[in-house]
């Protein structure tokens, strides 16, 4: 963009909860709140160039404008938002005396946009996407910040082993991830992955969790020891971008790892209106070499079609399955009915959420090989992980 004379204000505007208005009253009610959101945009900013940049997110160019004007129109757009009940925004503004370097006013912008979500944050601690509420967690949502947090190894990947249920070998394991903000502290994926989630700045961490396990493959193989395969979880972020198979094969060859050693591990909720077409995705990773599980299996009512319409490697059962199974009749009935499918077509199962030796018994009994759970271990760090199962 060409450089104009004169001053120049820049707004950027984040639309506060639209994942939430998505998840819970459905796509066309949050495309509402988009259109709402830019009426109001127009109506304090009569003059301006608009421009959506992301999915919540837009950024209000308004030239030629003096100082005192223009927060006059930021202050009447805020108003305009703090008094409609359907759609409310995080707002940073941003004046310059001159046209210079817009990039760094936008940037200027957002990072005050930031500050001001953070208070929305705060606000909303009923909100069951956002449990922790410190600026520390909350500044995660800026991708910047993100990215230089896992630049300096603040995010830590633990490993869970998965095991045989009759001997409890080691068969494998899952990589999950913890936040390190400072020493001493250890903050659970549950407190900031929702609101990564919602900022759309989950991405960056997957993939690095990705290549995390690929670059442990790479030193175990090369330290001569026994190479087990490591699950990863994918968020329906991540699994949206064309280029998601592509991005993982290349990584797979960056480090020299067979993908025989790498499972990719997708939630039944990540359906065709997240914009992910799941059976065209899994048959491409299967086709790429990937193991392929289905995860949180049971927490849907629908979800009995995925194994007649969508070919898997693994199905996981969820806890919320295995909690009753011991005493519960149509619990164990309901496991055993899917286990007995799952062998006929020749995909493995996998219990999560033991927690008791009654639990693992029962589920033996109903067929169940593989298991999961803090009745055999918590998730660990890489280096027990290692001195335990490898």
């Amino acid at each position: 963009m060409a450089d104009r004379p004169g001053p120049v204000g820049v707004v950027y505007l984040d639309v506060n909860g639209l994942k939430d208005i998505n998840d819970q009253r459905g796509h066309a009610v949050g495309d509402k709140v988009l259109v709402e959101c830019a009426r109001q945009m127009r109506e304090a900013f009569e003059q301006a160039d608009y421009y959506r940049i992301g999915g919540d997110e837009f950024v209000i160019l308004c030239y030629g404008v003096d100082r005192a004007a223009f927060d006059r129109r930021v202050q009447a757009l805020r108003r305009c938002f703090a008094a409609n009940p359907r759609c409310k925004a995080a707002i940073g503004a941003q004046w310059n005396a001159r046209f210079t370097d817009l990039q760094q006013t936008i940037a200027r912008a957002d990072a005050m946009m930031y500050e001001d979500k953070k208070a929305f944050y705060r606000q909303h601690p009923t909100s069951n996407r956002y449990r922790h509420h410190s600026d520390e967690v909350i500044r995660l949502s800026d991708p910047a910040v993100l990215q230089e947090e896992i630049r300096q190894q603040r995010f830590v990947v633990y490993l869970q082993p998965k095991v045989s249920s009759s001997d409890r070998a080691a068969v494998g394991a899952e990589a999950l991830i913890r936040y390190q903000p400072r020493a001493g502290s250890l903050i659970l994926p549950g407190n900031f992955l929702p609101l990564l989630e919602e900022s759309q700045t989950i991405s960056q961490l997957d993939f690095y969790v990705f290549e995390y396990a690929c670059s442990q493959i790479k030193e175990w193989v090369g330290q001569g020891k026994q190479a087990l395969p490591v699950s990863v979880n994918f968020s329906r972020c991540s699994l949206s971008q064309p280029d998601f198979v592509a991005r993982l094969s290349e990584l797979c060859v960056k480090y020299g790892v067979d993908k025989k050693y790498l499972g990719i591990e997708l939630t039944e909720t990540a359906r065709e209106s997240d914009g992910v077409d799941l059976k065209a995705l899994i048959h491409e990773l299967r086709q790429a070499g990937f193991t392929v599980s289905i995860d949180d299996f049971g927490t849907e009512y629908a979800n009995l079609s995925l194994l007649s319409t969508i070919e898997f490697d693994v199905l996981k059962l969820d806890k919320s399955l295995v909690d009753d199974v011991a005493h519960n009749a149509k619990a164990r009935t309901v496991v055993e009915t899917i286990v007995g499918i799952c062998k006929k077509m020749d995909i493995q199962v996998v219990a999560e959420g033991i927690e008791t030796e009654e639990q693992l018994a029962v589920l033996r009994a109903c067929g169940v090989e593989l298991a999961q759970g803090f009745l055999f271990s918590k998730p660990i760090p890489i280096g027990e992980y290692e001195k335990k199962y490898l």
